[in-house]
């Protein structure tokens, strides 16, 4: 984006696990070569086994005929075992459901040694789900064809009848085009206008008596950044209610370089706009949750999980001990939240990364974090100096942060076959913007020599809808490939960050930074390659399938499908700064602009090789019409054939 621009699935629980048990019985099965990660040990080689299981007892040895109750007293059997390990360790769950009440943390006394694995793996034709979400029962009528139910936790998401249901909202006043750059009102608030810097007024002034103003947010679509403002106070000013906004973050909000929120298209999280089947609203003040059926739903027979984990699982090492040889296959993960928005709201820079208080700067009257060090959205499950870990055949979904996290000194680690789905953000993080990943001073805190393959990544930032589908930011060798995307608000995969200012040199004219780097940033040799990347940019804009930023030396994007961007320009996007980038062997059709470039500042176009696509709708055809080089692309991008199962997953 050119900051410069100064414009003012109806499953239960269990359910869930059936749906993915097709997924979960394939971790068997032989991987190809290209996939990168042939099998490593038979059989014979496995020196313990530990069977878990939710109707188990954590005093049992462990076997399968008497086995723990839960994961940690698993972890904990693995750890007095493994010191001088002579084949892979398997901690083997049982089919159900395995509820955290705090976070389930491993570190680097849980690594596999030598060359031998730690394994928690799926028992063989069953699904384990890991829940950091609780029950909530006791539900009674309630006024208006409303129930509610007593309710002590905090959370932002609810699920019932494994589907997330709607926090009470306004109507949302709909924009001519995704992402339009202006902003109209809320629909049904009449004369709504910003009031000073630190509010809104209305001629609504009904909204002063509402309760719990405190709880109310403001969101806004603005371009490629879904923006949310938390109300501090509505007041009766005789003809108007005055609405005073959180502080400092609204300021940010309407000052942050680049588009900034105007007029919010709609708000949500209030009593009073509880109105539609299937919405909700919590009452902390009176610890009490309210919902409105959809119809067929009968409060006493439903399962409704309030997500109340803000870390569900960590894998957190050290730079001189850090996590390794550590796999999961088969498992799914589910019922986590993220609670900063609740206080702060979330105002949204880029890819649901936002502003902060340290290191921030004023330039131009705008303001900015130093070197653009911003805060991105915490994941649900995180991967913190970890090295050759393994999420293989395991399914994410029903999360209120992003999916996974590989931070701050990971390197080697795949994540390979898995299923994202509905997920509040963005599905897959690799890497960070933070000084030790484009400047680090110590190699061991780079993010390096990860991979992406093979996944199914779709109706992700559900909640946050600047989030994309995978986001990679100052890092070494990443490859992601053979993945597909779809069904996204905003765009698929996004690499690098900085937008030039951080290169050796500085890079871009439009900023001032307080110094410049004479020294180059981490990020190079990553690939993008063999991906299907369709139905993207549904509701925000200025993105695309792939989008980069920054000098990324040695960094290829080959043979991709592109495919149907609703927002603009919606296909290979070579933003500011961009350079030493070769593009090849692609094929996009049904997009605004298939190769869009706004990396003129230091001329890094000519850095940049792009070469032998075929991009136009000419080729939104039959296979059997197309040349056979771009059938070629075609068929080969995307899920390759052991994976194509994971299309079939609930559906």
């Amino acid at each position: 984006m050119n900051r410069a621009t100064n414009f003012n699935s109806t499953a239960t629980e269990d359910n869930i696990m059936k749906s993915h048990t097709m997924a979960a019985c394939l971790v068997a099965i032989p991987v190809a070569a290209t996939c990168l990660f042939p099998p490593k040990h038979s059989a014979a080689a496995v020196q313990k086994v530990f069977y878990v299981s939710p109707s188990g007892a954590d005093e049992n040895p462990g076997t399968e005929e008497k086995p723990l109750k839960t994961i940690e007293a698993a972890r904990d059997a693995v750890r007095a075992i493994h010191g001088e390990m002579t084949g892979d360790i398997e901690v083997v769950l049982r089919g159900g459901t395995y509820r955290l009440n705090h976070t389930l943390a491993f570190d680097h006394r849980d690594s596999g040694t030598g060359d031998h694995n730690v394994i928690y793996r799926n028992h063989p034709g069953e699904t384990p789900l890991v829940s950091g979400g609780k029950p909530v029962t006791g539900w009674q009528p309630d006024a208006g064809g409303r129930w509610k139910a007593r309710c002590d936790d905090h959370f932002r998401q609810l699920y019932v009848t494994g589907k997330r249901a709607v926090r009470a909202r306004s109507t949302e006043r709909k924009l001519q085009e995704p992402g339009e750059w202006f902003q109209l009102g809320i629909a049904g608030m009449p004369g709504i206008e910003l009031f000073g810097e630190d509010g809104y007024r209305t001629s609504d002034v009904a909204m002063a008596a509402w309760g719990n103003p405190q709880d109310l947010e403001f969101c806004y679509h603005v371009g490629w950044c879904h923006t949310r403002c938390k109300v501090d106070s509505i007041a009766d000013d005789q003809s108007h209610a005055v609405i005073r906004m959180v502080q400092p973050q609204f300021m940010w909000a309407r000052r942050k370089e680049g588009l900034r929120a105007h007029l919010p298209n709609y708000m949500e999280n209030a009593l009073e706009l509880l109105d539609q089947p299937g919405e909700w609203y919590l009452d902390r003040s009176k610890k009490t949750l309210y919902y409105q059926p959809r119809p067929g739903e009968q409060m006493d027979k439903v399962e409704v999980i309030a997500p109340v984990l803000e870390k569900l699982v960590e894998l957190r090492g050290l730079l001189d001990k850090p996590v390794e040889r550590l796999q999961f296959h088969g498992i799914t993960f589910a019922h986590a939240t993220w609670l900063l928005p609740n206080r702060i709201g979330l105002p949204d820079v880029q890819a649901n990364f936002h502003h902060h208080k340290l290191n921030l700067m004023e330039r131009s009257g705008q303001i900015n974090n130093v070197h653009n060090e911003v805060l991105k959205m915490p994941a649900n499950i995180v991967c913190r100096t970890a090295k050759h870990v393994r999420f293989q055949r395991c399914t994410f979904t029903q999360l209120g942060g992003a999916g996974v996290d590989l931070e701050y000194g990971s390197q080697d680690n795949m994540i390979v076959g898995c299923h994202f789905r509905d997920i509040s953000g963005t599905a897959v993080q690799v890497g960070d913007v933070q000084l030790s990943d484009h400047h680090p001073a110590d190699t061991r805190t780079m993010v390096r020599n990860n991979q992406v393959l093979n996944n199914l990544i779709e109706d992700c930032a559900v909640e946050y809808m600047g989030g994309v589908g995978i986001f990679v930011g100052y890092t070494d060798g990443t490859r992601i490939a053979h993945n597909e995307i779809r069904n996204l608000p905003y765009s698929g995969i996004s690499v690098g960050w900085g937008w030039g200012e951080e290169d050796a040199g500085g890079g871009n004219a439009h900023y001032y930074q307080p110094f410049r780097y004479e020294t180059p940033t981490a990020s190079r040799n990553n690939r993008v390659e063999h991906n299907h990347i369709h139905h993207i940019l549904m509701k925000q804009s200025d993105g695309g399938g792939i989008y980069t930023l920054g000098n990324q030396p040695g960094t290829v994007i080959e043979n991709n499908h592109l495919h149907d961007a609703q927002g603009v320009p919606g296909g290979i996007y070579l933003d500011e700064g961009s350079g030493f980038i070769e593009v090849t062997g692609n094929v996009a059709y049904n997009v605004s602009t298939p190769m869009n470039y706004n990396n003129r500042t230091q001329n890094r176009i000519d850095t940049c090789n792009e070469h032998d696509n075929w991009f136009g709708n000419q080729y939104a055809k039959d296979a059997a019409q197309l040349p056979h080089e771009v059938r070629k692309v075609i068929d080969n991008a995307g899920l390759e054939p052991e994976f194509q199962d994971l299309l079939q997953v609930l559906r």
